[in-house]
């Protein structure tokens, strides 16, 4: 009796040890919920239930994202609480992204950004704040359709969540640029050879109206060039639609194409290449003559790279056409006048008109550049390698061995035909079309198609007895009558530059000729400019503008002391920077060189002597900084006894902000030094020059 009553105590008390285990368990699994709510008696309440959530993708239940090959697509992604109580949700996608697989929420108007780790509350069903609302965008760029399966973490109002093994949270999507609109929906990757140029231009969804994919070997600046790097993207044929409104101009600009672009800093990235639809506005408008201008014509051998007295020189780094079109030359003794930059700053001015220095009346006020389309205008490295005379044949002169030939390293210097050293590249932001974008924008047509054209030396695309002239009919870079000129050098000479002339062909002549000789502004649109509208047909131009949500301005500087500072008594340089993101780097000593321009054998560029200073003081003004250099007297003897005029430079790249822009290279031309050695001459003051 005993024995038995002692068993069935035994068995009561597992039974209860049972029942408590499974409450326990239940209470505490991750689909239930247990709150403790400490009330004015100190009473203890205790709820117990399961949270429930749901996913929907474009208004349907479902926890994945379908994305085809090569195919951007936008979802809108819902996470709803389903429960009669508030709870805590996050949510993700699981695994890593594919290989060329870009995912990431984009955040606006009924659209939430995304929630940490940790979660965000949820309020009950069917009230206000009860459900999150995602826009995920993914960009496929695979050869396959891919998926991606996503996932949400549910819990306690008051608890962290934390994300599962190899489950992440989507990172803000990429802004699509410009070059990722065109390239996603305005390129054709068949082979562009199977093309001729034989279309109705009303279809704007027609093939050809699209840019076409050129394959290019690596020139010898390209070395270490990926395959996708030297890959690009052309407007081919007489009269596709690549119009841009850009710089107030409608329709204006036309897009030569998509490249990969150097910005002077060695950073690579896509960027859409623009050339105005008309040629650079120079001289009278009532005059036949209007349009044409010189690419350089300094005429002294003591003026820059010109090597012998006549017809300038073949540098476009000093070329007097290259300082109308950009920034940094408003003071400068090597443009015409002392005064360039004209173009860039919407002024009127003198621009190179013939031999001899002489000049043509130049009126951009309502035709230079504003100031939006300057800020949409980016620094690149520009290409000057050049060739001999010997392009002539299909041997030389076809359109990818022009490429080759930009992209070399072959100057006049290396061939021996100058002494001063040639660069065989420019940073600046506005320039001239290469040879061989004229010869890529060719279709050919029914009587001699694309891929002869492409075999045929440009030189001989005027020739009428071979059949030639489809190459140049069905090219809409060509302009009948009018020779415009490139930015490439004729290496044979220090003086002579290439042309596509009036009937088609490539020739080169020396840069001071002016008559037919036309120039059309090509600029680099920097790599985050935005699409806002437009197909490209001349009725419905693309729209671009600049994203005005990054810093993308540049450090501007000049001196601001005039010329009667007494160098040779260790006197000052003065110099403010500024920049709109206020967060330039400071100047250092050492950041400026002079020449002596009135001397012969030190005015050329090569010969520029650095200056020894001494930062003494820095002080913060709006925007920047003021900075006080002490000019080392006993360490500058090769210059600072110098009694006339001297050319003082800050170097370019000395400051920088904080998105890696840099200033450009400035100058302060001081017509008289006053110094100890000089018998008391006075000095002019010189204006300055800002960047």
């Amino acid at each position: 009796m005993k024995k038995l009553f002692k068993a069935s105590v035994s068995k009561v008390y597992i039974a209860y040890l049972l029942l408590l285990t499974v409450f326990v368990i239940g209470t505490y699994s991750s689909y239930a919920y247990f709150t403790v709510n400490k009330e004015k008696k100190n009473a203890i309440k205790m709820i117990t239930g399961n949270l429930v959530g749901e996913l929907k993708v474009d208004g349907e239940v479902n926890d994945k994202l379908v994305v085809n090959a090569n195919e951007t697509k936008t979802f809108e992604v819902e996470v709803i609480n389903k429960n009669n109580r508030q709870a805590r949700f996050n949510f993700y996608y699981k695994g890593n992204l594919a290989e060329n697989v870009e995912a990431g929420y984009v955040s606006g108007d009924g659209y939430n950004p995304m929630v940490k780790e940790t979660g965000v509350n949820l309020t009950a069903n069917g009230s206000l704040g009860y459900f999150l609302k995602y826009q995920i965008k993914v960009k496929n760029k695979t050869t396959g359709s891919i998926t991606i399966p996503l996932g949400y973490e549910i819990g306690l109002d008051y608890n962290d969540l934390s994300l599962p093994n190899n489950c992440y949270l989507f990172e803000e999507a990429k802004v699509d640029t410009a070059a990722d609109i065109l390239l996603a929906n305005y390129t054709n990757d068949e082979s562009i050879q199977d093309y001729d140029i034989n279309y109705s231009k009303e279809d704007k969804t027609a093939k050809e109206n699209k840019m076409y994919v050129f394959n290019h070997e690596a020139g010898t600046q390209q070395s270490g060039w990926s395959s996708n790097e030297l890959k690009d993207y052309r407007y081919i044929g007489k009269d596709p639609n690549n119009y841009v409104t850009f710089n107030n101009e409608t329709a204006g600009w036309r897009i030569i194409g998509i490249e990969t672009v150097d910005d002077g800093t060695g950073k690579k990235e896509k960027r859409i290449k623009l050339i105005r639809k008309e040629v650079l506005p120079a001289g009278d408008k009532e005059s036949w003559e209007y349009g044409y201008v010189s690419w350089d014509n300094k005429y002294k051998s003591n003026m820059g790279s010109i090597e012998s007295f006549g017809h300038g020189s073949s540098d476009w780094t000093d070329a007097r056409l290259m300082m109308v079109l950009n920034p940094g030359y408003d003071n400068n003794e090597l443009a015409i006048e002392g005064k360039g930059s004209i173009y860039w700053n919407r002024q009127s001015g003198n621009c190179p008109y013939g031999s001899l220095g002489t000049s043509t009346t130049c009126d951009f006020s309502e035709s230079g550049l504003l100031p939006e389309s300057q800020k949409m205008a980016g620094n690149a490295k520009w290409f000057l390698g050049g060739t001999l005379r010997e392009y002539a044949s299909a041997v030389n002169g076809t359109t990818d061995q022009w490429y080759s030939y930009e992209r070399g390293e072959e100057t006049c210097t290396t061939k021996g035909k100058c002494t001063k050293t040639r660069k065989t590249n420019w940073k600046g932001r506005v320039g001239l079309i290469y040879s061989s974008d004229y010869g890529y924008a060719t279709s050919g047509g029914s009587t001699t198609n694309r891929d002869t054209c492409l075999k045929t030396d440009i030189y001989d695309w005027n020739n009428s007895s071979e059949n030639i002239e489809d190459c140049k009919d069905n090219n809409w870079l060509y302009m009948d009558g009018k020779h415009q000129w490139t930015i490439t050098s004729n290496t044979n000479y220090s003086f002579e530059v290439y042309y596509i002339t009036g009937t088609g062909s490539i020739t080169s002549l020396e840069p001071d000729n002016f008559r037919f000789y036309v120039a059309r502004p090509v600029i680099y649109l920097k790599a985050n400019t935005l699409y806002e509208s437009g197909d490209g047909s001349e009725s419905n131009p693309f729209v671009f503008k600049r994203d005005s949500s990054s810093d993308d301005s540049e450090p501007v500087c000049k001196f601001t002391n005039n010329s009667t500072t007494d160098f040779s008594n260790g006197g000052n340089i003065i110099v403010e920077c500024t920049d709109d993101s206020d967060s330039i780097s400071d100047l250092t000593a050492n950041s400026f060189y002079v020449r002596n321009v009135e001397e012969e054998e030190t005015r050329y560029y090569q010969n520029e002597y650095d200056v020894v200073t001494t930062l003494s003081k820095t002080e913060n003004i709006e925007n920047g900084k003021r900075y006080t250099f002490v000019v080392n007297k006993e360490e500058n003897d090769n210059w600072i006894t110098h009694c006339g005029k001297i050319f003082l430079k800050l170097k370019e790249n000395s400051v920088t902000d904080k998105s890696g822009n840099s200033n450009y290279e400035i100058s302060n031309e001081i017509e008289g030094v006053e110094n100890s050695t000089c018998g008391n001459i006075g000095p002019t003051p010189g204006g300055p020059t800002t960047g």
